[in-house]
């Protein structure tokens, strides 16, 4: 019921149209979606994951741009962690947090910080750059992680006030970039709390991330199959000759090979131990990665010159698929993650 009520909204959606995240997110707030996977206690729906991966494939079906996964998937498990009396106020959809804690350095590793926090008095000041912030634009609070003397910390800081570079991604996403100079902000945790947090979150994104990637995938997957049982060409539908369909069959399998090794990386970060966890997490995005580039070149190239034009939704499918691509590092960078929390290098 919660994915057909949802594709029943999403799939009617443009998209190539510019979206105002804030309808979207009171929409999405009054249907559950902030509370599906989070449990009861602190005022969710008793969900886990899985409930999260089936929104963000949907979401991700539409190309819808609001940051669903970063905050209300993401964020959410961080501070599950570390304050969860803070999480209720996600689910009501009254609270928009957004985790920073990407740098340009880090290529995938969660343990790459080199923003540090300095103690000023009674408070704390930041210095370094976040980058990579997705749904810059919609979020009320960042959440930035910083090196203390201590170890790895998390602070708070005012969206508003905060020095943040805002931008639009390629796949017309609301991008920013923290540049932090003796920024002031409020520690919100420190030590092996924030650390064992912040890699929850992190194996989290990988994972809903690539479940969101996989409803892009089927939705250039149908695309292309509809328009080769519909387009002509010397007479006959394109879709009739042999090497075509034979092209058509390797996108529903690599598309398919993509949602089975979701389902096994949502078992790990329900139930698995942080070490594997974080091993089955860089292996779905990796080879969600890969299957996404392929499932997204192969709709253009079945589609001819329209599918890279701005008014057919294939390109801006492709788009979204290779941001996703090289985000947290890129494939390669996740395929050596894997190795070596496996010893093999």
């Amino acid at each position: 019921m919660l994915r057909d009520g949802l594709r029943r909204w999403a799939i009617s959606r443009d998209l190539r149209e510019a979206e105002d995240f804030t309808p979207t997110w009171s929409y999405g707030a009054e249907q559950g979606w902030l509370m599906a996977g989070l449990p009861e206690d602190i005022g969710g729906l008793g969900g886990n994951a899985f409930d999260s991966a089936i929104i963000a494939e949907e979401l991700g079906r539409a190309l819808i741009r609001a940051p669903f996964v970063d905050i209300a998937m993401v964020t959410s498990r961080l501070l599950l962690d570390i304050a969860p009396d803070r999480v209720a106020d996600i689910a009501l959809g009254t609270a928009r947090p957004l985790l920073a804690h990407d740098e340009a350095g880090a290529r995938g590793d969660p343990d790459w910080v080199e923003t540090r926090a300095i103690r000023n008095g009674d408070g704390w000041t930041l210095n370094g750059r976040k980058t990579g912030i997705v749904g810059a634009a919609c979020a009320d609070m960042l959440i930035v992680s910083a090196q203390t003397d201590d170890g790895l910390a998390l602070f708070e800081l005012e969206a508003q006030t905060a020095p943040l570079t805002r931008f639009t991604t390629i796949d017309d996403r609301a991008g920013g970039e923290l540049l932090l100079t003796a920024t002031p902000a409020a520690l919100l945790a420190s030590g092996a709390p924030a650390t064992a947090a912040v890699h929850a979150a992190f194996d989290h994104a990988l994972v809903l991330e690539s479940a969101e990637a996989l409803g892009a995938m089927e939705r250039a997957l149908e695309l292309t199959r509809d328009y080769l049982l519909t387009r002509k060409q010397y007479g006959q539908l394109i879709g009739d000759f042999q090497a075509l369909r034979h092209r058509l069959a390797d996108m529903f399998i690599e598309t398919e090979q993509a949602r089975s090794i979701i389902l096994r990386g949502l078992e790990a970060v329900v139930d698995a131990a942080p070490g594997r966890r974080a091993a089955l997490a860089a292996a779905v995005k990796a080879r969600v990665a890969q299957a996404g580039m392929f499932v997204g070149g192969q709709a253009i190239q079945l589609h001819g010159g329209i599918g890279v034009t701005d008014e057919y939704p294939v390109g801006h499918i492709f788009k979204r698929l290779f941001v996703f691509a090289q985000r947290h590092g890129g494939e390669a960078r996740q395929v050596e993650r894997f190795a070596a929390l496996h010893g093999v290098c």
